[in-house]
């Protein structure tokens, strides 16, 4: 493994629709690797996520996460 990254919102919900009202993240890397670059982008229901993982010898990768809580008030 080398990180953990959480994604927590909380959604608003009046029976209709869904919406984000805040979110945030949280993250521990493991054996040399550097987390940056993060973008949380909320749009309606849906929470995103977005960042870079890079280690000096092992090159980078990419974190993706996404949240939605849909129109019946299902969180997926």
């Amino acid at each position: 493994m080398i990180a953990e990254v959480t994604l927590s919102a909380t959604f608003g919900y009046d029976g209709n629709e869904a919406w984000v009202e805040e979110a945030e993240s949280n993250y521990e890397t493991y054996d040399g690797w550097s987390y940056g670059s993060e973008q949380i982008r909320q749009s309606g229901g849906t929470v995103t996520l977005s960042a870079r993982l890079s280690h000096p010898t092992e090159g980078t990768g990419s974190v993706n996460l996404s949240m939605t809580c849909s129109p019946d008030g299902t969180i997926r």
